[in-house]
């Protein structure tokens, strides 16, 4: 018995063709490159989220974190003849 199941998607007609074409350039089908894809997609929204969970955590607990207004200052600077070093990270106070 297969543990596969079926799933019916709408995609614009340019994304399909797409995706034919390159079906037809890995000889694999328009369903396995599809299925790769999704896995593909949700390893790395996976990744993004614990990466997101872990500098959470790390905010919480009070490590050293760049303040949004020295970045926003750093990144005005760029291209001036007054350019500013990279901010360096401060302690912050306990949420």
């Amino acid at each position: 018995m297969t543990k596969d199941v079926t799933i019916s998607l709408r995609i614009e007609r340019k994304l399909s063709d797409k995706l034919e074409r390159h079906a037809q350039q890995v000889r694999r089908s328009k369903s396995s490159l599809a299925a790769i894809a999704i896995e593909s997609y949700l390893e790395v929204q996976a990744q993004d989220l614990a990466l997101i969970k872990q500098t959470r955590d790390a905010v919480r607990a009070g490590e050293p974190t760049i303040p949004n207004e020295d970045v926003m200052r750093w990144l005005r600077s760029w291209g001036t003849e007054t350019e500013l070093p990279m901010p360096s990270p401060r302690a912050t106070k306990k949420a």
